[in-house]
């Protein structure tokens, strides 16, 4: 599957068990729709690695605790983008339990009858911007999401890194045969 910047997708039930409940990531839904579908861009450095920003329909709880923060900090908080209208719904970003991830445990893309839902250039250019908000201070060493990014970050490479050795391995692998000859003298068994 090519994966499309600002586009919405859903991940793997495998990338729950083998980091959702270590990094705090939003649980997948079970039944029914899946759920929750996520913002997907790719890291302009490291190639490999997807950042997923959980997309939720609860537009009035988040709308509260947007007011809560921005009352206690005083100023604009950067944790959400609220939305309108995208595939006939209002809803919020949550910036603060983005991700990393990989294409592997990309499931599939936000479709309705319509096709595949692309989030609005306005919304599109928010996220992004907050979002690399939030990997400058990552990059700082900074915990500024619930997810711990810079944690989360190294687990991540190291995935990349041990794929990236076995697809290696694998390029560069020549089976080797050994030539043992006729046998000489007497059969042991």
């Amino acid at each position: 599957m090519k994966l499309e910047d600002g586009c919405l997708y859903f991940i793997c039930d495998n990338f729950m068990d083998k980091y959702g409940v270590k990094y705090n990531v939003m649980k997948n839904k079970i039944g029914g729709n899946q759920r929750p579908a996520y913002f997907c861009f790719r890291d302009s450095k490291e190639k490999e690695i997807l950042w997923f920003i959980p997309m939720s329909t609860q537009y009035e709880k988040y709308q509260k605790v947007y007011m809560k923060i921005k009352e206690k900090i005083q100023k604009e908080p950067n944790n959400f983008v609220f939305f309108n209208n995208i595939a006939g719904k209002r809803g919020v970003f949550l910036i603060q339990n983005m991700f990393p991830t990989l294409e592997n445990y990309v499931i599939g893309v936000y479709k309705t009858n319509n096709g595949i839902i692309k989030v609005p250039k306005k919304e599109n250019a928010e996220v992004l911007r907050k979002a690399k908000d939030v990997l400058r201070l990552t990059n700082m060493g900074k915990i500024v999401t619930l997810t711990n990014l810079p944690k989360f970050l190294i687990d991540i490479r190291r995935e990349v890194k041990r794929k990236n050795i076995i697809k290696n391995l694998k390029e560069t692998y020549e089976p080797y045969e050994i030539d043992w000859g006729e046998p000489q003298g007497k059969e042991i068994w």
